[in-house]
């Protein structure tokens, strides 16, 4: 009876009491961890053991979800920023209109070059013209005045200028092709002198001056005998002292057909000689003329330095023999009267005056 009474009531449907005596486990946390290994408390979030240093299981029932959450979240970032970045980009491109230098250089590639009608000739014609042109024969077309020249005045008043016209003047009356040479100077009546020479204002054509004699010095003449020829010879000076009764003469072997030797005359600088006087008492021998630009003639007369200028016959035959040698053009210092063929009778050549004229 008092074990009853010691007993309290348990209500039907009670689960019964644990003993006293007996030691109840305390109940784990849910939200507590433990290690696997060593069985330390680990806390929430908490993937290895601080004890043991072992590898705490899941905590998550599903592993490797938040990893692919995040890498799915990154993904969808970057996609989303590179949509963004084109969305802007293709905006930007239609948004932007294009630079003024794009426009124009657009508009010269694709519109051909135009080009420009010349003027119209709106110059009023100068003063100085004589006829206008015929506004009724324009046709839209830009023509320049016809101008007549002038005809020649013979006076050397200054001629007035005309006005400009309006209308379409009556036809002059032609130049003359050819005036007539008038003198326009104060010596009308003056005649053209020698060398083209200019008398008040009237300028005539140069005509050829007559040649005119050298001043030579006896000294200018000498003896060419390159070959040894002549057996005996006189003075050289005695050719060119303007004397008649004295000459130069040279002696050669009788009985050859040929003299082989020749008078030098040096002028002094390089000259145009145009003409030669041969005076001579022993007239009928034969003389070819040379000339050089040398001060010094030439040791032999085929020496290329000599020009071979013209040959003469029969020299003498009137007493005094005048030979052209050119317009004296050509510039020579020294002349030589080579002599070829002697006299008709005897084999002494005389020369009793030698001219020379340029």
């Amino acid at each position: 009876m008092k074990l009853l009474e010691a007993q309290p009531e348990i209500a039907p449907g009670a689960p019964p009491e644990p003993p006293h005596d007996v030691p109840q486990e305390t109940p784990a946390d849910p939200g507590t961890r433990t290690c696997s290994n060593c069985g330390a408390t680990m806390e929430p979030g908490q993937d290895w053991c601080l004890t043991c240093g072992a590898a705490a299981g899941p905590a998550d029932p599903t592993p490797g979800r938040r990893a692919a959450a995040t890498l799915l979240g990154l993904l969808a970032l970057l996609v989303a920023g590179a949509v963004a970045a084109s969305y802007a980009a293709l905006r930007e491109d239609q948004t932007t209109p294009p630079t003024q230098a794009q426009v124009n250089a657009a508009q010269v590639a694709q519109t051909p070059p135009a080009t420009t009608p010349p003027p119209a000739a709106t110059t009023t014609p100068p003063a100085d013209t004589t006829t206008a042109p015929d506004s009724s024969t324009s046709t839209g077309k830009s023509t320049l005045p016809k101008v007549t020249p002038p005809a020649t005045s013979s006076s050397p008043s200054p001629t007035p200028t005309p006005a400009p016209q309006t209308s379409p003047p009556a036809a002059a009356t032609p130049a003359p092709a050819t005036p007539p040479p008038t003198s326009t100077g104060t010596n009308s009546g003056s005649t053209p002198t020698p060398g083209g020479t200019s008398t008040g204002s009237q300028t005539t054509n140069p005509s050829p001056t007559a040649p005119i004699e050298m001043d030579l010095a006896e000294s200018a003449g000498s003896v060419y005998d390159p070959y040894r020829r002549a057996t005996a010879v006189g003075v050289p000076g005695k050719a060119l002292d303007h004397d008649g009764s004295t000459s130069w003469y040279v002696d050669t072997a009788p009985g050859q057909p040929q003299v082989g030797m020749g008078y030098v005359v040096n002028i002094g600088s390089a000259k145009g000689i145009k003409a030669v006087d041969i005076t001579t008492p022993t007239p009928g021998f034969k003389v070819e003329i040379y000339a050089t630009d040398e001060a010094t003639p030439p040791p032999a007369i085929t020496d290329t330095r000599w020009a071979h200028i013209t040959d003469k016959s029969n020299v003498g035959a009137d007493g005094k023999t005048h030979i052209v040698l050119g317009a004296g053009s050509s510039k020579y210092q020294t002349l030589l009267v080579w002599i070829t063929k002697p006299p008709t009778s005897g084999t002494r050549v005389r020369i009793s005056e030698l001219k020379v004229f340029g």
